[in-house]
Formats: C-alpha cells, sequence, structure tokens
C-alpha cells in the first residue's frame, strides 16, 4: 500500500514536470511565500485548537475534581470518558503540528510533494472516524452523568440539560464539519502550491 502511495507521488511529480514544460516559469518566491503563508495558518489552526481543548480539559477537571465530587460509578466513568477524550485530541494536535512541520516548502523534491500528500492524507483520516469517535465518546460520557444529576436537580430541569446537550452537540457538530472542510481545502491548496513548486525544478 505504502509503494502505491509512493508511486502515484511520483507519478503525479512526472505528470505536474511534464505539463509545464515550455512554459515560462512562475515566480518561485511568490510560490514558496504563498505556501508558507498556508503553512502557517495551518499550525495556528492546530495550536488554537490544542489552547481551546487544553482550557476545557481545565474547566472540567476544576469541576468535577476540586468543585463536585461525583460518586457513582456511571459518573467517573463519564467524566474521565470525557476528559479523556479531548486529552487524546490535543495529543493529536501537537502530533499533526510535528508532522506539518516535516513539511519542507522549500524542498522543491519529490519527497517534498510526498510529505505534503500525506500529510493532507493523514489529517482526512483525524477528521474521519477518530473525530467522530471522539466526539461521542464525549457526549456519551455527559449522558452518563445524567443518573447522579437527577438525584440533586428535579426531572424537569434533568430533561431539560439533557435536551440544551443535544442541541449543542449539533450545533457543535456543524461548526466542527465547517472547520474540518475549509482545513482540508487550505491542506489541498497547499498541496497544489507544493506540486507547483516541484514542476518547476
Amino acid at each position: 500500500m505504502k509503494d502505491e502511495k509512493l508511486t502515484d507521488v511520483a507519478a503525479l511529480w512526472q505528470k505536474a514536470k511534464t505539463s509545464h514544460q515550455g512554459q515560462p516559469k512562475a515566480n518561485i518566491h511568490e510560490l514558496m511565500a504563498s505556501a508558507q503563508a498556508r503553512k502557517k495558518k495551518a499550525l495556528s489552526a492546530h495550536y488554537g485548537n490544542a489552547v481551546v481543548l487544553s482550557i476545557t480539559v481545565l474547566l472540567l477537571m476544576f469541576y468535577f475534581y476540586y468543585l463536585y465530587h461525583f460518586q457513582d460509578v456511571l459518573s467517573k466513568i463519564g467524566y474521565h470518558l470525557m476528559i479523556g477524550g479531548l486529552i487524546i485530541r490535543i495529543a493529536i494536535e501537537f502530533f499533526s503540528v510535528w508532522r506539518s512541520k516535516q513539511v519542507h516548502i522549500s524542498d522543491t523534491t519529490a519527497r517534498s510533494l510526498q510529505q505534503a500528500v500525506a500529510f493532507h492524507h493523514f489529517r482526512k483520516r483525524i477528521h474521519g472516524p477518530v473525530t467522530l469517535i471522539i466526539f461521542v465518546v464525549y457526549f456519551v460520557g455527559f449522558y452518563l452523568l445524567t443518573p447522579e444529576f437527577h438525584k440533586h436537580i428535579s426531572l424537569a430541569w434533568l430533561i431539560f440539560m439533557d435536551i440544551s446537550a443535544l442541541i449543542i452537540a449539533i450545533v457543535l457538530a456543524y461548526i466542527i464539519r465547517k472547520g474540518i472542510r475549509q482545513e482540508l481545502v487550505e491542506l489541498e491548496k497547499l498541496v497544489e502550491l507544493q506540486r507547483s513548486l516541484v514542476s518547476r525544478e
């Protein structure tokens, strides 16, 4: 499978080189500047995601470990699922930063194009089943808190809380989906810019 991917990248590289033969060379410095700007934007997004998720984890830990001590086993499983899922997602973002830094824009070789394509595929996988599983686990963890919440609040407030959580989940899913689409479009453009740089060497 890996050999097939390498073959595909090599084919794209050769195709790009052939298609640009005889054409005037584009301003490589402009292409590099544009690619670097898109890479910087992607890195900022990774760091931003990690910061927001880290703040969320800290708030949850403060609430669950210091402000309110849940006693039921289901509740403990629930908040550990919530916190654990977010910590995994934070780790993924920092790993993505490391992977992104392996893509060297100034390196106009087939290997650099391979790295850009591989990173794009990696983020597509992260935004597929991985993100979905973490999202579902988080809200399953939240609903596991319901039995213990019911001991302290009325049924009406409990129903309101659970319905509100469902609405929040739907809104978050929409926002996350929109962000994912935007990131993948940016990464596709970055790959195209890298391909353009490679083809001109």
